[in-house]
């Protein structure tokens, strides 16, 4: 420190002259000697830019007579720039006029570089803290808010400036996301037990204009160099997409997405609980199973797309009709569930008669007909006696397959030997219709396009089989499929199809006039005919010679044949899958893997198969163009299978939605009522 020392003339500071002592003039930079110069000289030393404020405050100090002080640079000689302060007082004559200023003078250049360093790490803290995606709010010791950054601010409606003061109750108020009720704050928690608290994902932040916002936010405590407490910061984002997707997600896991109602997993847990209660506490409840009858007969002849929309319209119909305690699901396909709880079994009859007749009574309108429909029902009693969820099951099916075979569109009621007799008729009906199937001819083959969806491809069919009885009933194959499989007629009518499929493609060239038929001869890709084959052909040692002796019989070029096996029967007879496989592909046949996907296990074994086309599951597939979990699947399932250097197929294909959503996926073939409607093949072979 020095003296800073001063003369004034005519009341100005200007016209005067500033005197220095020996340790004075080294702060200009300047050799330890006494220094007297006049103020214009002395201005020159200070650095250019706070010149004018050094005169301003010198001359202000003056005029007051009040002394004055100040922080200003200097420049030394060789460039160097230091911080001087000086304070000084206003010394008068004996009329009252300034005279003279006194007062010490010293540097503060350190001083005032850390103030930089600490203004540059606090700009810095404010630009890091504006600039994460994150809202942090700071508060003091007390809880009061300190500091809000700009995401902060976006997601409370507070300013930062209004909410400075407040307490942090206030500036970022929450509230429990299910009760609604306000939470023990994290931030005076956090104040409270002087520790972090960790990620909360049950938050709602009530905004300023009183809008709700899910949360997740924390809290930790900012301390000071000797240990207190200064306050706590609270970290915390919007996560109102994550758990509404994840919402979403548990939603998807319990209902049926087509329908709404639940799903059969969550049914099963519903009646699991409702056996508890009649265990415990001797309630009793009723189970009733419910199979519409002719749906698939609809399904079948108008397209899926009408028989979702007839199953919306019976959900709604039937929550309509029904108690509001009683429980309603979707089981699969055409099948619904329904629990009635406390229900004793003669009051759930009227109900199940009820439930019968509001179906009976419906009518369905689709593109200018109009469908009436049945249902067929089995009851079962839930009471203290009932064994388990499985059984009960078990039961309601049994119960509601003998409504069937007594005549479709009645009700009923389970009894213990309904078990075995249920088993017993069913498999003698069924091995006696398929003997007759062959006997009579009654096999129909119908094909249904696989289209592809950038190129003018060859024509491509699946070829699927049903019986038409003498009845005139169109029979599906998962009614007789299950049956054909336990009794080991499937091999046959395995070789019936192929059989068939070689006779047809000969039909059609025969049919063709010479000149056509040479130019079908010379086709580039001739029309290609995927045959399903069931997991059972894939161990008949004999079936590979007798696909050669049809090829050779009729003349048929193996390329024009693709096999379509599901992965749930390659997986379970995959050594004999990859011989049969590779020994075909040698003669020029192709494969798809059908229903790709709902096995899960998919990926390890696809390697190891000669696979062309790859079949995505349908039930990824349907509702694709709503469903963003599904179409992340069959994202993942189409580039798999193209890096394996096979052709994709998506299934289920109903509408222009799903096509849309499956053409920009990069899917190579669609296959459903939104390209191609299904259509007899052939008659049969005599």
């Amino acid at each position: 420190m020095a003296i800073w020392d001063s003369r004034i003339v005519d009341g100005r500071i200007d016209a005067g002259s500033v005197i220095w002592s020996a340790q004075g003039a080294t702060l200009l930079g300047l050799k330890p000697h006494p220094l007297t110069h006049d103020f214009d000289t002395f201005l020159s030393f200070v650095h250019p830019d706070d010149r004018e404020s050094v005169m301003r405050i010198l001359q202000d100090g003056i005029e007051r007579r009040a002394g004055y002080s100040l922080e200003y640079r200097v420049v030394w000689p060789d460039g160097t720039v230091r911080w001087l302060a000086a304070r000084a007082r206003v010394f008068c004559d004996a009329g009252g006029r300034p005279d003279r200023t006194l007062g010490m003078i010293w540097d503060i250049t350190e001083r005032m570089r850390e103030r930089g360093m600490i203004a540059e790490r606090k700009d810095l803290a404010e630009v890091t803290l504006a600039s994460i995606g994150d809202g942090v709010i700071t508060t003091d010791a007390h809880g009061k808010t300190r500091y809000l950054n700009r995401v902060a601010e976006q997601l409370t409606g507070w300013a930062g400036k209004l909410a400075q003061g407040l307490d942090i109750r206030e500036s970022l108020k929450l509230v429990d996301e299910l009760s609604g009720e306000a939470q023990e704050h994290v931030a005076m928690k956090c104040l409270r037990q002087r520790q972090a608290i960790g990620m909360s994902s049950h938050s709602q932040l009530v905004t300023r204009d009183g809008r709700r916002i899910a949360i997740e936010n924390s809290a930790a405590p900012i301390w000071a160099r000797d240990g207190r407490i200064l306050g706590a910061v609270v970290v915390f984002r919007d996560v109102s997409h994550e758990r509404k997707l994840s919402q979403q997600l548990s939603w998807q896991a319990s209902h049926d997405a087509l329908t709404g109602l639940i799903n059969r997993h969550e049914f099963e847990a519903q009646i699991a609980a409702a056996l508890h209660t009649a265990k415990q506490e001797g309630h009793v409840h009723a189970l009733l199973y419910l199979d519409l009858d002719q749906f698939k007969v609809i399904n079948d002849t108008s397209g899926h797309g009408a028989g979702d929309v007839l199953l919306q319209l019976l959900a709604k119909m039937l929550q309509s009709t029904m108690r509001e305690s009683d429980i309603l699901a979707r089981l699969g396909g055409d099948e619904l569930g329904v629990l009635l709880p406390h229900c004793p079994p003669e009051q759930a009859l009227l109900i199940g008669e009820q439930i019968r007749q509001s179906i009976r009574d419906f009518r369905f309108a689709w593109d200018g007909a109009s469908f009436e429909l049945g249902v067929s029902i089995g009851l079962v009693e839930i009471n203290q006696d009932s064994k388990s969820m499985t059984e009960l099951m078990i039961a309601a099916d049994q119960a509601c397959y003998m409504a069937k075979e007594q005549g479709r569109n009645r009700i009923h009621v389970y009894r213990e030997s309904d078990l075995m007799l249920a088993r017993r008729h069913g498999e003698m009906m069924w091995v006696s219709r398929l003997n007759e199937a062959f006997e009579h001819h009654y096999f129909r083959l119908y094909a249904m396009p696989i289209v592809h969806l950038r190129e003018h491809a060859e024509a491509h069919d699946e070829v699927l089989i049903r019986i038409l009885n003498s009845k005139g009933d169109l029979i599906l194959p998962s009614a007789f499929i299950p049956a054909a499989e336990r009794y080991d007629l499937m091999i046959s009518i395995d070789r019936w199809v192929i059989k068939a499929v070689c006779h047809h493609i000969k039909s059609v060239r025969d049919s063709l006039p010479p000149l056509e038929e040479f130019a079908e001869s010379h086709r580039r890709a001739p029309a290609l005919y995927s045959v399903n084959l069931s997991g059972v052909s894939l161990s008949d040692p004999g079936l590979q010679d007798y696909i050669t002796e049809q090829f050779v019989q009729y003349e048929i070029a193996p390329e024009q044949i693709c096999f379509e096996i599901t992965e749930t029967a390659v997986i379970a007879n995959l050594p004999k899958a990859q011989a049969f496989m590779s020994r075909l592909k040698t003669l020029g046949c192709s494969f798809s893997l059908d229903d790709f996907g709902s096995g899960f296990s998919s990926f390890g074994y696809l390697r190891a198969l000669p696979v062309d086309y790859l079949k995505i599951d349908g039930i990824f597939v349907r509702d694709i163009a709503t469903n963003a979990v599904n179409r992340a699947m069959v994202k993942a399932i189409n580039e798999v299978g193209h890096v394996m250097g096979m052709k994709t197929v998506a299934e289920y294909v109903e509408d222009e939605a799903i096509l849309a959503v499956i053409r920009d996926l990069g899917i190579d073939y669609a296959q459903g009522y939104a390209v191609g409607a299904l259509r007899p093949l052939t008659a049969g072979l005599d």
